[in-house]
C-alpha cells in the first residue's frame, strides 16, 4: 500500500488494495499521481497529506484516448485505512491530466477545485456550446 513507481509516463502510482480502503465502494486504488509544484502531497487546510490520483475506470471502453476514471483524493496512510474522496467522477484522462497541468494546484483544496471543473466524459460538446 503507498506510492510506487511504475506509471507508463514515468511518474509515481499511489495504490491501496480494497480491504484498506474507505470511501470507494469496496474498491482498491491505483492510480497515477498528480503533483503539486513541490514533492507528491497535497496538504489540506487541517495540515493531513493527500494523494490526488487518477484512477482509470475499469469499463472496456476506456482505452487509448478515450481514458474514462476518477480523480481522487488518498489519504497518506501508514498501517491504516486509506480514506478516499471522489474528486471527479467519469472523467477524460486527457481533460484531468490537462486541468492539473494548467492550473498547478498546491494545496488539496485546490487540487478539489481544479478536478470539478473537468467536465464529465461525454459532456465536451456541450461545453463547448456546440449544442444541446
Amino acid at each position: 500500500m503507498g506510492p510506487h513507481q511504475g506509471d507508463t509516463d514515468g511518474g509515481v502510482r499511489f495504490a491501496a488494495p480494497p480491504d484498506s480502503v474507505e470511501g470507494y465502494g469496496g474498491r482498491g486504488v491505483d492510480g497515477a499521481a498528480y503533483r503539486p509544484p513541490e514533492g507528491y502531497l497535497f496538504r489540506d487546510n487541517a495540515g493531513d497529506t493527500w494523494w490526488i490520483i487518477f484512477q482509470v475506470s475499469s469499463d472496456p471502453a476506456s482505452h487509448g484516448p478515450n481514458v474514462r476514471g476518477d480523480v481522487l483524493g488518498c489519504s497518506e496512510s501508514y498501517e491504516e485505512l486509506v480514506h478516499v474522496r471522489v474528486l471527479a467522477a467519469d472523467v477524460l484522462r486527457v481533460d484531468a491530466d490537462a486541468a492539473f497541468r494548467q492550473k498547478l494546484p498546491s494545496s488539496y483544496e485546490e487540487a478539489a477545485n481544479v478536478a470539478a471543473g473537468i467536465p464529465r466524459a461525454g459532456t465536451q460538446f456541450r461545453r463547448e456550446g456546440g449544442g444541446a
